[in-house]
């Protein structure tokens, strides 16, 4: 996981956002993608069924078709196939408003396809639901720092301080200082 992180984070380091346009850099965009898709699948997936709450109010045919198509929308997301899964993770947070984890792949499918402020949607949307979904601070940072919104991009790391393990928060503020240079963060 952590090898993981510090590949998107290297990869996101090389990135100037005043070039993320300029179709040389598309093959590195697209090794960028691929390894955000990983990291972000493997955060999500990892949460037990049990840590997604489901409403009360709903039937239990609902919370099968959500859990069955989450997990489908995994099994896309994770071959890159992010614009079939777009449809199958807004199907589950129809069916389950309350599953901060599809909320999340939700946001990394957008990201994968270039979407960012509907992956920003999505991404603040899961941390409304759960504050501790660290992948979506990561791809709130990715899509502000992407799309040149550094003060956003920013405020996200920030945000994410508090959530971090004491044993992580060293960890992942030298890898985020290094690799995102234009955030300025203490380290820099």
């Amino acid at each position: 996981m952590e090898r993981g992180l510090v590949r998107l984070l290297a990869a996101l380091g090389r990135l100037n956002p005043c070039e993320i346009h300029d179709p040389a850099r598309r093959l590195e965009r697209m090794h960028l993608r691929s390894v955000l898709s990983g990291l972000l699948l493997a955060f999500a997936l990892a949460a037990p069924a049990a840590a997604r709450p489901v409403a009360p109010e709903a039937i239990r045919v609902t919370t099968d078709e959500a859990d069955s198509l989450y997990a489908l929308g995994g099994r896309m997301y994770s071959e890159g196939r992010y614009r079939e899964a777009i449809p199958l993770f807004q199907r589950v947070v129809t069916l389950d408003g309350r599953n901060a984890n599809a909320y999340a792949l939700l946001g990394g499918s957008y990201l994968q396809m270039g979407d960012y402020g509907a992956a920003i949607d999505a991404f603040e949307r899961a941390l409304q639901l759960d504050e501790g979904i660290k992948l979506a601070y990561l791809g709130l940072v990715a899509s502000n720092y992407l799309t040149d919104r550094i003060e956003a991009a920013r405020g996200w790391v920030q945000r994410m301080v508090p959530i971090l393990e004491s044993h992580e928060r060293d960890r992942y503020l030298a890898s985020l200082s290094e690799q995102f240079p234009l955030l300025g963060l203490p380290g820099s």
